[in-house]
């Protein structure tokens, strides 16, 4: 997941004395929680199709290639735990729109624009079979946003281009669109994908890096395609507690979250393991472009607590994902990709954790 902070967690998260990792409870799943300020969350928990699971392995050259292989696949290795040498991360960004050709959004890595090549067309199919089964949700979704009470965006930062400055916005519109499947905005929810691969020195509790997602995590699909990993949330059961409990999900292949990272802290720990028995996960998030980004940025923290109701009330209802054979039907309608993967050498130039 995207960082954005400090490496320990804020004083109103309170673990209770002589509490260890393996006495957190595990994360209420399907249930109305809250993160900072105030804003609802909920984790909404499944599995992958044992069969959906073994295609994606299979016609995935990441997932079964050998780590001489990344580079050219269109990953780059990354240190987010520089205190562990050893430990092993590679990171590759793809969408996952119908569109066989590379669209221009942001690198999480330093917030520049840049092509985005799309997934291999397995990949690609699972997110849009699942937008397309989950359309009446995402749909009510985005009718509620726009019932909100009017909002304003906050003032406009001197930096920013021109071209944001000619004209006014309903971030109400913008928020709705996004989630919209009829949105001007396009495939853009779960259309960022981050494929994340662990291996080497373990990172164990102490060593795990909090923080919260940026915006484009307000509606975030996580699937454990192999591997093990622990993901660590701090959440309460009430809107106006500021002391946070932790809680924990022991992730596993297949298992999938669909959840609002944007609004709480959290961070993973990975098991010491070997290249063969690799750690791989996918983060689907919104795909963002620099305008809408900037934008984004300037929606008040009250309206964000508005429309995080909104997505965990949907949460608490629950997602469907897609079987086998809908993505499989959705996948024969793709084009191939024979461009390249390989991303530039000045990939991780700037800033080193994630931009958003």
């Amino acid at each position: 997941m995207g960082q954005s902070s400090s490496k320990k967690p804020t004083q109103d998260t309170t673990v209770t004395a002589g509490s260890t990792p393996s006495e957190f409870p595990t994360t209420p799943h399907g249930t109305l929680m809250y993160g900072e300020l105030s804003r609802a969350c909920t984790v909404t928990f499944g599995n992958l199709d044992a069969d959906l699971h073994k295609h994606l392995l299979d016609e995935t050259a990441a997932f079964t290639c050998a780590e001489g292989r990344m580079v050219e696949l269109g990953f780059a290795k990354c240190v987010d735990y520089p205190s562990l040498p050893d430990h092993v991360y590679y990171e590759g960004y793809f969408h996952s729109s119908r569109d066989s050709r590379p669209v221009e959004s942001l690198n999480p890595r330093n917030g520049r624009p840049f092509n985005k090549p799309p997934a291999p067309k397995a990949l690609r199919a699972m997110y849009i079979a699942f937008r397309e089964k989950n359309k009446a949700i995402l749909s009510e979704m985005a009718r509620k946003i726009l019932e909100l009470p009017q909002a304003t965006l906050l003032p406009r930062e001197c930096h920013l281009e021109e071209q944001y400055e000619t004209q006014e916005v309903d971030p109400r519109k913008i928020i709705a669109d996004m989630f919209s499947p009829e949105g001007s905005a396009g495939e853009i929810l779960c259309g960022d994908l981050a494929i994340q691969v662990h291996c080497g020195t373990g990172v164990d509790y102490d060593h795990l890096a909090w923080h919260r997602d940026s915006i484009n995590s307000m509606f975030h699909f996580a699937t454990s395609i192999r591997g093990k990993r622990d993901l660590y949330s701090s959440l309460s059961h009430h809107p106006e507690n500021s002391k946070q409990q932790i809680f924990v999900d022991r992730l596993q292949t297949p298992n999938i979250y669909i959840s609002s990272p944007a609004f709480f802290r959290h961070a993973v720990s990975y098991p010491e393991k070997s290249w063969e028995d690799r750690t791989i996960a996918i983060q689907a998030r919104f795909l963002l472009t620099r305008e809408l980004l900037n934008t984004l940025a300037r929606v008040s923290n009250d309206f964000k607590t508005q429309v995080s109701h909104i997505v965990a009330e949907a949460l608490c209802k629950g997602f469907a994902l897609p079987s086998f054979k809908e993505v499989i039907e959705v996948e024969e309608t793709l084009g191939d990709y024979d461009g390249p993967l390989k991303v530039d050498e000045n990939y991780l130039d700037g800033i080193k954790n994630h931009f958003y």
